[in-house]
């Protein structure tokens, strides 16, 4: 592709720098949620964030999170479930923050109805979160009762277990007893998707594009969102859609400007006689296959595949070369 073929790579290092240190933040932030189960260290953490990470690059249904916290209950002999809960905790921070940014943006720039909907639901879908875990924290003894009974039906010894792993869970909730560690997880998650979005911009400049700041969290809201759908492992499919769809509305706000290039004129100028016959309500479709007024799709798609390697490669390669050195192995991981 074009794109590909003429986009300056140097520009792909410094997103690829602020994706190791999100990993970073994540063990920093991660240390607060895990005041309830132990006093922990960033660097003893940071291990457990990218083996955790890369496993949901290569595993399917996000089975990275539970490989975390495997990973540092194994290494600290400390409670999985407890961790589990504070991994929960920690994506319903990174879900909070991202909405947040989203009806921030939209202040500012007219989202299509469909995109607020969603966004709507996410929100919805939050709170609902939010009260089965407080229920759960404070009502344990009566949510756990209402779960056993309702799987009446499974063996004693099964659900035994799932008493013992739901009482281990919501200890794992109690890690904002303190203002100080909601302050520290708010401040983190605040920063960690703030950075990120302005590293976006990187990619941008790495394919010769300087479109508003604007640009770079609206692009951040659409992968985000994207990811949340079921897919494959490492989101393929379901992140190169997102950005797709991403400079669909980039374009729509004209946040991009109008990049012709000879070489989409000159596509123009040899393709355009075999649509000559075609009725006038095909030009818009033709006009966005070759971008004549902002980015193509085929460029866009070429855009997604860099961004996604961005974060895709220094998190795998770190992660696999964190699970050798930590002797631990995805096979020995328990359901």
């Amino acid at each position: 592709m074009f794109s590909l073929k003429h986009a300056n790579y140097w520009w792909i290092l410094p997103n690829m720098a602020v994706v190791i240190l999100c990993m970073w933040i994540r063990a920093e932030r991660w240390r607060y949620l895990l005041v309830p189960v132990g006093s922990f260290k960033s660097r003893e953490l940071f291990p457990s964030v990218m083996i955790g990470f890369m496993a949901n690059n290569i595993l399917p249904a996000r089975l990275g999170e539970v490989v975390r916290a495997y990973s540092l209950g194994a290494k600290m002999e400390k409670s999985r479930s407890a961790i589990f809960a504070s991994i929960v905790l920690e994506r319903l921070f990174d879900s909070l923050s991202l909405l947040a940014m989203f009806w921030l943006v939209i202040l500012f720039i007219p989202f299509p109805p469909i995109v607020k909907q969603f966004g709507s639901l996410t929100l919805v879908a939050n709170l609902c979160i939010i009260l089965f875990l407080l229920i759960l924290k404070y009502k344990t003894t009566l949510m756990v009762k209402l779960v056993l009974n309702t799987l009446f039906f499974l063996p004693s010894k099964l659900s035994n277990k799932i008493d013992t792993i739901m009482h281990r869970f919501a200890e794992g909730l109690n890690a904002f007893r303190r203002k100080r560690t909601l302050f520290w997880v708010i401040f983190w998650s605040v920063f960690l998707w703030l950075i990120t979005a302005l590293a976006n911009y990187f990619v941008f400049m790495a394919f010769g594009l300087y479109p508003s700041v604007a640009a770079s969290f609206i692009l951040l809201l659409f992968v985000a969102a994207g990811v949340m759908l079921p897919s494959a492992p490492g989101f393929v499919g379901v992140f190169q859609a997102a950005t797709i769809g991403a400079f669909a509305l980039l374009n729509q706000l004209n946040l991009l400007g109008n990049e012709l290039t000879w070489i989409k004129a000159k596509s123009v100028a040899l393709t355009i006689p075999v649509f000559s016959n075609m009725a006038v309500s095909a030009i818009g479709p033709i006009c966005d296959s070759f971008g004549l007024f902002g980015i193509s799709k085929g460029e866009s798609l070429s855009f997604s595949i860099v961004l996604w390697l961005c974060s895709y490669l220094p998190v795998t390669i770190l992660g696999l070369y964190y699970l050798k050195r930590e002797h631990f192995s995805l096979k020995t991981v328990e359901a």
